[in-house]
């Protein structure tokens, strides 16, 4: 939908320029996501989804529960990878079988 905005020949440069700003943060989003999902997979933390929005960072991981030794190792990673604050960081364990 972006792409049509951007390739639209009809619409104001203010309302490509706007399409072209939304796209280059969602695939910066995207980008943080997969790179902390990597990071957390080469530390053990397999199948780990992460989900950044505006405010909060979303980590989902294969556990049943953390010790807070993974606890801190996933909020490092967390906040290397994308940014965020230490207090924006929501963690999930979920066993799935």
């Amino acid at each position: 939908m972006l792409l049509e905005i951007i390739n639209n020949e009809n619409l104001s440069e203010d309302s490509k320029k706007d399409a072209i700003n939304k796209m280059l943060s969602m695939t910066e989003r995207i980008e943080k996501e997969s790179a902390a999902e990597t990071q957390l997979a080469a530390k053990g933390f397999s199948d780990s989804v992460v989900s950044i929005s505006d405010d909060s960072v979303d980590v989902t991981v294969n556990s049943e529960s953390l010790t807070d030794k993974q606890r801190t190792q996933i909020e490092d990673i967390i906040t290397r990878k994308t940014g965020c604050e230490l207090n924006q960081i929501i963690i999930t364990t979920m066993s799935v079988q």
